[in-house]
C-alpha cells in the first residue's frame, strides 16, 4: 500500500517538474560601425548621468563559475569587447510571463579608435521566450524584438577646436587640453543641436567662446587673446597702483606695480620674489600692461588708479578687444 502511494506521488512530481515553465525577455544591442566596441553607456531619457560602462561581465573560471571572494562578492569584472557583427543582450524584462516595463534609454558606446556613437530615447522592446524545466530543453519564443543596431551613421560629431590667438593656451571645458598656437584638437560633446561654451585661458586670463553643435562636424576658431593696454599718466602725480575688476564686482584685482621678468605684474602675483622691481608711472609718462598676467575674464573692465597722495582715478566700463591707450587725467578723479 505505502508503495502504491509513493509511485502515485512520485509520478505527479515528475509531471509537475515536466509542466513547470520560465519566461526570459531580452533586448540587444548589436555593433555594426566596423570597429570594435570596447566601451557602452546606458542612462535613462531625461537624466544627465552615464554611470559606468555597462559591458563587463563576471569572470569565470575553467568550469564556467563566477569567481568569488568569501563573502560571495565577485570578484573580478572584465571588459567585454564587442566585435563588428556581434551583440550582446543589455537589457532583461524579467522572468515572469509578461515583461517588466522599462523606460526609454539613451545608449552611447565608444570603438576602439575613441569614436563615439550615440542613441537617444531608445523604446526597449523584447524578445520573449518560454522554457519548459525539466522538459527536454523545450523553448518556444513568444515574440520577436530587432537588436538596437550601431552604424557609422550614429557616430557622433566631431567638434574641431583651432587656436588661432596668437599665444598658446588651456581649454578647461568642456575637455582639459593644451593647444600651440596655429593648433588644433578636436573631441566629440556627448550631447548634440545645442550651445556648448568653449572656456580657455591664456596666462591668468579667461575667454568663452559659444559653439551651437549640429548633428555635423563643427569646427570653432579662438580668437579672443589678452591685449595690451597702455596706461599714460596725466594726472599730475606719480602712480604707484592699478586695478581692474568687471563692472559691478565688489572687489579690485591688481594693485602695485612690479617689473618681473621685463613684464609688469599688478600686485605682485604669485608672491613677491627675489628680482622683482617696485615699478610707478611718473607724470606724463606711460606704461604697458599685458592683461594676460592678470586673473580676470571678459573684455569690459573699471581700470583705477591710485597716486603717491592716494587719489583715486577710474575709467568705467572700458571695452578692451585689442591693444589699446587709455589717458587718464584729472578728470578721472575719483
Amino acid at each position: 500500500m505505502k508503495k502504491g502511494i509513493m509511485t502515485v506521488i512520485s509520478v505527479i512530481f515528475i509531471l509537475g517538474l515536466i509542466g513547470c515553465v520560465s519566461y526570459g525577455h531580452t533586448q540587444a544591442v548589436r555593433n555594426e560601425t566596423g570597429f570594435t566596441v570596447t566601451e557602452v553607456y546606458i542612462r535613462d531619457t531625461g537624466t544627465t548621468d552615464w554611470g559606468n560602462v555597462r559591458n563587463v561581465q563576471a569572470r569565470r573560471d575553467s568550469e564556467g563559475r563566477v569567481i568569488r571572494y568569501e563573502d560571495g562578492s565577485v570578484a573580478y569584472w572584465d571588459r567585454t569587447n564587442m566585435n563588428h557583427g556581434t551583440q550582446i543582450s543589455f537589457f532583461n524584462g524579467g522572468y515572469s510571463e509578461t515583461p517588466d516595463k522599462v523606460g526609454n534609454k539613451d545608449i552611447a558606446i565608444k570603438d576602439s579608435n575613441g569614436l563615439l556613437y550615440m542613441k537617444y530615447n531608445i523604446p526597449i522592446t523584447f524578445t520573449s521566450k518560454k522554457y519548459s524545466l525539466f522538459g527536454l530543453g523545450q523553448e518556444e519564443t513568444l515574440a520577436t524584438s530587432a537588436p538596437i543596431t550601431f552604424t557609422e551613421k550614429d557616430r557622433l560629431p566631431m567638434l574641431y577646436v583651432v587656436n588661432q590667438t596668437g599665444y598658446p593656451l588651456t581649454l578647461i571645458s568642456p575637455v582639459k587640453n593644451s593647444i600651440n598656437d596655429k593648433g588644433r584638437v578636436q573631441f566629440q560633446p556627448m550631447e548634440v543641436n545645442r550651445s556648448i561654451d568653449i572656456i580657455y585661458s591664456i596666462g591668468q586670463a579667461q575667454y568663452t567662446e559659444q559653439v551651437t553643435m549640429k548633428n555635423e562636424d563643427t569646427t570653432v576658431n579662438l580668437t579672443k587673446r589678452p591685449a595690451t593696454l597702455t596706461i599714460t599718466n596725466n594726472v599730475g602725480a606719480t602712480i604707484n597702483n592699478i586695478f581692474l575688476r568687471i563692472p559691478g564686482s565688489p572687489s579690485w584685482i591688481g594693485g602695485n606695480i612690479v617689473i618681473r621678468g621685463g613684464t609688469v605684474q599688478l600686485g605682485a602675483a604669485g608672491g613677491a620674489q627675489t628680482q622683482d622691481i617696485s615699478g610707478s608711472i611718473v607724470n606724463k609718462d606711460s606704461m604697458k600692461i599685458w592683461l594676460g598676467n592678470i586673473p580676470i575674464s571678459g573684455n569690459i573692465f573699471d581700470i583705477r588708479l591710485v597716486d603717491v597722495q592716494t587719489n583715486e582715478y577710474i575709467k568705467r566700463n572700458v571695452q578692451i578687444t585689442n591693444d589699446m591707450t587709455l589717458n587718464f587725467t584729472l578728470a578721472d578723479k575719483n
